[in-house]
């Protein structure tokens, strides 16, 4: 080849480039940002619309139902997810994987301009944002105080403290949660304004009136100007207290505070968070896009020292949760493995070519080839993370074989004392790899045709493993003969212990080659049977979609019985503290009382709650997560001691990848509006009780209650009429006086607090409470019993929707079982259900996932092997050589359920992503055996002793690249580092695969191609 002999007659030339290759791939190593999985941009727009005081019921039928109806007409719409809660609207547009995401934005917004004119007119504006689920917080922090109470706290927090993380660098903003907003609150005593004939309206505009900052334009001097302002804003809450209503009747002025008790305090505190038992302020730091997690969390640290000098006093911040942490141990446990790999290469590679000499050309062009990939991903914007690592580590032993493949065929000649060893051994090498190179390249084709989750969560695997295949390729041309050529092996080199061993291999591998070509039917036998076992073991080993990292984070769900409110939801989440707080291992706990978390936004529903569990890193304890689950589950809910308290305890589900849920099974039940809703949670509750007794099935529950106490106001239209008051006055009435009003603000040092009025809680205790309401009409003292029939009811606590359509989620977790067999076990169970008119049941959760990102796996495999097939034919110019290759595929898997079902591993999508890279290495052995066996035919030796010799060749790199392979899967295959178990299961199916390649290429690989030669002649 020329571009080897150029590298030969240049050798100067050729090591300034690899000192370039050195500077420039260190630099851009150095500056690779760390993530725990690839940059993955969703295609999603969140919806938010606030109705304060609006039930589930009155959000479906006013907002929903108009804003769903033109959004499903969007371009690219993938589906439509929506909650509707108590006074909150929450949509999430999903697009299709390939849609771009802010054009979708653009989509979103110009629909939302088209319905906003028919939303309710006392509904918030609608909050529209591009989202992105994989965008976690960088940190949770908790703001605790012994000296503020919660509402200063939180006001302290969002008025000081947001603003500080939002100068670090890398921020994208944060969030609070918890606490209590401050508000100015007019507690309305309303016999008083009965008596007085005052109304709400008056009362809401005089507070108005007399609070205002107004220009009153500009007066000029001879030689100046001024401006004329009006400052008659609240300066503080005795001037509220002292805003003249209006006269009475008798001219004696009635102020506001002789008709309502006027205090600085708080908004009903709905959610309460806890860090170790103790009461604060949730503060989420999210970081830009492209920005490295390791670096923001430095600079959130650096900026917390920082802030710790001027705390005030009884401050203090402590930290829930810290993705960087988890990020950078797993990233060092597969860093970890790509290093034991790489000195593997370097002993193995000593142990098989006998010389130091050889193994300085091997490690030179390893490093050579990975620092190009490096400044590749630094182009392509990757980081590092637990998948590209990953890939590394594949990467290795495929760059070995290059370099191996060119190395072993030179030294071979160089000890027949060929004078131009070098040259010639890369020449007839170098066709048999450039084809093979386009294989693997091809191989991944694929991947830029197919759209879904797996391309994005792999695509930077398979990309740098093709960079890495290229770079290797490059290196194994130019710098490895070049080295060869100038460290050619001397005369008086020793003979190593790996020499004569290998020697004694080779002598015993001619006797049992020749033994099995003298029955190759046997042989090939003998491999269909492999391959039929292995057929039976695919179809035990069960599924799954991402297996799960022992990551220590377990999550505790309580649901309270419906009604219950927060602050009793948070004395049982204290019972199940100090029963954590006693556990071994537990490093914190966290504590959401009155809330639930539905992706990044958290809701008020007071009867549920959580206790979020942080397990020290894996190296400090002797437990997994999942079996500390099995172990403490039931002491954790011993603790919980409230009758008709359902409590669920699970190894909490990794965060950022979209659709994954909480739970591993996900039963969706649909219906169309006019179903009610009693009937489908009816319907759900014989679900479950068809499922319940499935093996592995644990923490059932319905995904929604629809047994919320309710009081209902039926209105009597004529006694309406005959008062001359309408139904909107009443419920306005009502709304006002139970929800409260923001009628004005206060402001104070620059921030601004809502001023409500309200009637004391104190008045409500019941429901004859509720019907003494008082109506503000001229006739008289009026009540809410006089206008209507007030009804004690249940109504729903949510109603979620999908795509339109009234959606109840049965959900579970599977427990020392298989998730592919448990659901399949759970499908079969409930196929005969019957179901409401124009109800239907899918597969949600990771059944779903499984379901799509498994099909379009398989035409991704499917369309490899095909565009593999082209370039091999077009390489042999034959049709019968590239299936016999080809053939080798299918037949490995063998090796990969066998490894899987000893081991127990289910089959998930990183099996398949190493049943891809396998291929690759399959179709190398392949190719350069046949063509090692095509030359030697060439040069007039007989068929047999081609074949034989030509395994012969090939032993040693073989020997090698399987040893380096499975040797550095180690590591990942034992899980040995934090966050390995992602790669695990595919670092045992390639060590299984491997394994069995050895047997193909030895024995199956030579007899079938002895058969197929002799019959052609």
């Amino acid at each position: 080849m020329k571009i080897t002999e150029l590298s030969i007659k240049k050798p100067i030339s050729i090591f300034i480039l690899m000192v370039a290759v050195l500077v420039v791939g260190v630099m851009s190593f150095i500056q690779l940002p760390t993530n725990l999985l690839p940059n993955i941009t969703y295609p999603m727009v969140k919806v938010y619309i606030t109705w304060r005081g609006a039930t589930p019921e009155e959000i479906e039928d006013n907002i929903a139902d108009v804003v769903e109806k033109k959004m499903a007409t969007v371009d690219n719409l993938d589906y439509l997810d929506v909650q509707c809660t108590e006074g909150l609207y929450t949509l999430l547009v999903y697009f299709k994987y390939d849609a771009d995401r802010d054009v979708a934005y653009q989509d979103v917004l110009a629909k939302m301009g088209l319905v906003k004119k028919d939303l309710p007119k006392d509904a918030d504006e609608p909050l529209i944002f591009k989202a992105d689920p994989s965008q976690l917080p960088v940190m949770d922090l908790i703001i605790t105080s012994e000296e503020q109470d919660i509402i200063k706290l939180r006001t302290w927090v969002e008025n000081y403290l947001q603003t500080q993380f939002a100068s670090v660098s890398g921020s994208a903003g944060s969030e609070v949660s918890g606490g209590a907003k401050r508000e100015i609150r007019v507690y309305l005593d309303p016999h008083k304004i009965q008596v007085l004939g005052i109304s709400l309206d008056k009362i809401a505009q005089r507070l108005k009136e007399e609070n205002l900052e107004m220009a009153g334009g500009r007066v000029t001097t001879e030689r100046k100007e001024f401006t004329v302002r009006t400052l008659a804003d609240y300066k503080n809450v005795n001037e509220i207290k002292n805003v003249i209503v209006v006269p009475d009747k008798n001219g004696r002025t009635i102020y506001l505070k002789d008709i309502a008790e006027i205090k600085d305090t708080s908004d009903i505190q709905r959610v309460i968070t806890r860090l170790n038992r103790k009461e604060g302020v949730k503060l989420s730091i999210f970081k830009q896009a492209e920005a490295n997690t390791i670096e923001v969390e430095k600079n959130v640290q650096k900026k917390l020292k920082e802030l710790k000098a001027v705390l005030p006093a009884g401050i203090k911040i402590g930290v829930i949760y810290n993705q960087a942490t988890y990020i950078q141990a797993a990233n060092n446990g597969v860093r970890d493995a790509v290093l034991i790999a790489a000195l593997l290469v370097i002993f193995v590679t000593w142990f098989f070519l006998g010389s130091w000499r050889r193994v300085l050309i091997v490690v030179t062009a390893m490093p050579l080839s990975l620092l190009m990939t490096f400044f590749a991903m630094k182009m392509l914007g990757f980081s590092l993370n637990i998948f590209s690592l990953g890939a590394l580590v594949l990467a290795i032993t495929i760059i070995l074989d290059d370099a191996v493949v060119v190395l072993e065929n030179v030294t071979r000649l160089q000890e027949e004392k060929d004078a131009n060893a070098v040259i010639k051994g890369t020449n007839e090498v170098g066709t048999a790899l450039t084809y093979v190179t386009l294989t693997f390249m091809v191989l991944f084709m694929p991947f830029l045709l197919v759209s879904g989750l797996v391309s994005l969560l792999f695509h930077e695997l398979i990309i740098i493993i093709a960079i890495a295949i290229g770079s290797s390729r490059i290196v194994s041309f130019t710098v490895t003969p070049m080295l060869a050529k100038y460290f050619e092996k001397a005369e008086n080199e020793k003979i190593t212990i790996g020499d004569k061993l290998l020697e004694g291999l080779k002598s015993n591998y001619r006797k049992s080659l020749n033994w099995i070509l003298n029955r190759k039917i046997l042989v090939i036998t003998f491999t269909g049977v492999l391959f039929v076992l292995g057929l039976f073991f695919l179809a035990k080993i069960g599924s799954e979609f991402l297996p799960q990292a022992d990551d220590g984070m377990i999550t505790v769900k309580v649901k309270m019985p419906t009604g219950i409110a927060v602050n009793e939801t948070g004395k049982v989440l204290t019972n199940i503290e100090n029963t954590v707080k006693e556990l071994p291992f537990v490093e914190s706990y966290s504590t959401l009382a009155g809330g639930r978390i539905w992706g990044l936004v958290t809701y008020e529903i007071a009867n549920e709650g959580e206790v979020n569990i942080q397990l020290a890193p894996k190296a400090k304890r002797n437990i997994s997560t999942d079996k500390f689950v099995s172990k403490y589950a039931e002491e954790i809910q011993k603790g919980v001691k409230y009758p008709g308290a359902k409590v669920k305890i699970f190894h909490s589900k990794m965060k950022g990848i979209m659709q994954t849920g909480d739970f591993d099974v996900e039963i969706e039940l649909y219906s169309p509006k006019t179903a009610s809703l009693l009937e489908m949670h009816a319907t759900a509750g014989n679900l479950i009780s068809q499922i319940k007794d499935v093996q592995g099935i644990a923490n059932l529950d319905i995904s929604i209650d629809v047994t919320k106490p309710e009081y209902q106001l039926y209105l009597n239209r004529g006694k309406l009429a005959d008062l001359n008051l309408s139904a909107t006055q009443v419920a306005n009435t009502i709304k006002t006086l139970v929800d409260g009003q923001v009628v004005t603000s206060f402001k104070e040092e620059g921030y601004y607090y809502p001023i409500r009025i309200v009637m004391n809680e104190e008045y409500f205790r019941g429901k004859e409470d509720v019907g003494n309401i008082p109506l503000f009409n001229k006739n008289g003292l009026i009540y809410l019993r006089d206008v209507g029939t007030l009804s004690h009811m249940v109504g729903p606590v949510e109603i979620d929707r999908k795509n339109q359509m009234r959606l109840i989620k049965v959900t579970a977790s599977v427990v020392g079982a298989n998730i592919g067999t448990t659901t399949n076990a759970v499908y079969a169970k409930i196929k005969d259900v019957q179901l409401p008119q124009g109800s239907f049941i899918k597969a949600g959760g990771q059944a779903q996932m499984m379901k799509e990102n498994f099909k379009a796996l398989g035409m991704i495999l499917v369309l490899a092997l095909f565009f593999a097939y082209v370039i091999l034919t077009i390489q042999f110019e034959s049709l019968i050589w590239p299936l016999l290759i080809l053939l080798r595929i299918p037949l490995s898997l063998a090796g990969i359920t066998a490894a899987l079902f000893f081991t127990g591993t289910p089959l998930g999508v990183t099996v398949l992503i190493g049943v891809l890279i396998l291929s690759g290495i399959e179709i190398v052995h392949g190719v350069v055996l046949l063509t090692f066996i095509q030359q030697l035919m060439e040069k007039g030796m007989a068929v047999k002793e081609a074949v034989i010799n030509g395994a012969l060749i090939r032993m040693r790199p073989v020997l090698m690249t399987a040893f380096v392979g499975i040797l550095g899967l180690v590591p990942l295959a034992f899980g040995l580092g934090e966050g390995t178990e992602l790669l695990k299961p595919m670092a045992i199916g390639v060590i299984g695969g491997l394994l069995f390649s050895l047997f193909l290429t030895f024995y199956f690989m030579p007899a079938v191609l002895l058969m197929i030669i002799n019959k052609k002649r």
